[in-house]
């Protein structure tokens, strides 16, 4: 991130995932999850808060789940790519998960859940990374919970909208 922006808005990446871990550990369903999981949840939250969708560096986020269902459903080139089935699992849970509300107007957020759990699946069988595949393989069935703790998180955010103060 540009350090002039930095300055400005007074969020790195460290701010950030650290914001969404607190919310993540404070949601009362998320204290049965595993705490690897929240940390990985929280990044994928923190990542995407600071990533534009315009990003030529890193990968940026797809518009939405119609975007997920154009790229992980009717392709199927990509479905051995470890990195890319992260991608798309990613995706999911912020587009099912923490913009629920707003996407399960026009898709089926519930059926998207088995999608993300499918792809964490697939990725969790092509991981070289045995710290990822047991992550990953974990995050094929706890999907929907976090989904879920996903959703209450976005909910409490905007029911409290003064929650990031600069003092």
């Amino acid at each position: 991130m540009d350090s002039l922006f930095e300055e400005l808005v007074a969020i790195d990446s460290e701010t950030a995932l650290r914001f969404f871990l607190t919310g993540i550990r404070e949601m009362s369903c998320a204290e049965r999850l595993r705490d690897d999981e929240a940390c990985y949840v929280a990044s994928i939250l923190a990542h995407y808060s600071l990533t534009s969708r315009s990003d030529a560096v890193s990968m940026p986020s797809l518009a939405n789940l119609s975007e997920v269902f154009d790229h992980f459903i009717l392709q199927t080139s990509m479905l051995e790519n470890a990195d890319l089935l992260e991608f798309g699992g990613s995706q999911i849970l912020l587009f099912a998960g923490f913009f629920r509300d707003q996407m399960h107007w026009r898709h089926n957020v519930a059926w998207y859940d088995q999608v993300g759990q499918s792809l964490y699946g697939r990725a969790s069988q092509h991981a070289k990374s045995p710290k990822r595949r047991d992550l990953f393989d974990r995050l094929s069935e706890s999907l929907p919970a976090w989904t879920i703790v996903c959703r209450d998180l976005s909910r409490g955010l905007r029911d409290n909208r003064l929650l990031l103060r600069m003092n």
